[in-house]
């Protein structure tokens, strides 16, 4: 069985971007369990496909990257579309019924959604290493909670189990988000738009200027401890 080695850098040649310094933090994470984000246009969902991506030169290994419908996962700049632009033109292979991308020798990363609570079910009989959440406060705790059933390996592997996740405050999913991983301490990659230069910080900037006091405070500094109502 293939060994794993400890991970100093991402060691995926499937990755071809350098991660930021918080997208770096965030892929060297050995624990169970983490968010990551903050505010909008901090490379949550970019850290979260390199995230997926760390092993899947590994024989055996399967992600899952999730989002809450198919529309969301097909947009511009979603995650299919930025697993596409890394992907063609590699040894990967892209199965459309799957929505499944597979790596000769390798592993396999496959993209997939939770319309309702009880889309869940569809994963029954899967097995995954690797389950992320884009936007995970459009879930319900039910939907995400239920996913740690999914996560398992065979006995003696050296890849490792892994639930991740990425959002910005906000949504049906705040409050239990909040909860979850502010409140009671989870792990939590806290990142802001300076985090991020491969973005038009001051043109995206001048854009958050049309929000509402609310949702600009959410998006634009990451705030989880505002309310609606509260400006």
């Amino acid at each position: 069985m293939a060994r794993i080695k400890t991970l100093e850098a991402p060691a995926s040649r499937y990755i071809p971007v350098k991660p930021t310094g918080k997208q770096y933090a965030f892929l060297l994470l050995d624990c169970l369990e983490a968010l990551y984000g903050g505010s909008a246009g901090s490379g949550k969902s970019a850290g979260l496909l390199m995230a997926a991506l760390q092993y899947v030169d590994v024989p055996g290994y399967s992600a899952l990257l999730l989002r809450r419908s198919y529309t969301d996962l097909t947009l511009p700049g979603a995650l299919m579309d930025l697993g596409n632009q890394w992907l063609r033109g590699t040894a990967a292979r892209w199965k459309d019924t799957e929505k499944t991308w597979s790596i000769p020798g390798g592993g396999t990363l496959t993209f997939g959604y939770l319309e309702s609570d009880a889309d869940r079910y569809r994963y029954q009989s899967a097995a995954f290493q690797f389950v992320g959440f884009d936007e995970l406060t459009q879930f319900t705790e039910v939907q995400y909670r239920y996913l740690f059933s999914r996560l398992r390996r065979l006995e003696g592997s050296d890849i490792p189990i892994r639930m991740r996740a990425a959002t910005n405050p906000g949504g049906i999913g705040h409050e239990w988000v909040k909860r979850r991983f502010i409140d009671e301490h989870r792990v939590f990659i806290r990142a802001r738009l300076s985090d991020n230069p491969h973005l038009d910080q001051a043109a995206y900037i001048r854009s958050m200027g049309e929000l509402d006091p609310v949702t600009k405070a959410r998006l634009l500094d990451g705030d989880w401890s505002v309310t609606e109502g509260a400006m």
